[in-house]
């Protein structure tokens, strides 16, 4: 048998807000272990926001080495991504070539 494909389906009133900002990443923001994947949300009409998901071994502070670069993953203005988390400690950051906006992270099952 093949693997089975489920469409995603969001977690209810778990979603993330991150504010857009240029001058520096935001705070690492932990997602719970057992959120497998997210969907970004880019609310910006003009601004590109970089995102970075760390996995971790350990629990670490939210501010920990992993700064986000405009060479990390883009999420187009007023667009919708999904990426795979995993399962475990993870902490995901953001940077954004213009402050406008935000970006949303929602958290679900499945792809």
């Amino acid at each position: 048998m093949g693997q089975e494909v489920r469409p995603f389906y969001p977690l209810g009133g778990r979603s993330v807000t991150i504010a857009n900002a240029t001058s520096s990443a935001s705070p690492g923001v932990p997602l719970q272990q057992t959120w497998e994947s997210v969907v970004l949300t880019n609310t910006s009409t003009t601004a590109i926001a970089y995102v970075r998901l760390t996995q971790q071994d350990t629990p670490v502070a939210i501010n920990g080495d992993a700064p986000t670069a405009t060479t990390d993953l883009p999420v187009l203005p007023m667009s919708q991504i999904r990426i795979w988390a995993g399962v475990g400690l993870k902490v995901i950051r953001a940077i954004a070539s213009a402050a406008d906006g935000n970006l949303i992270v929602t958290p679900g099952d499945g792809i």
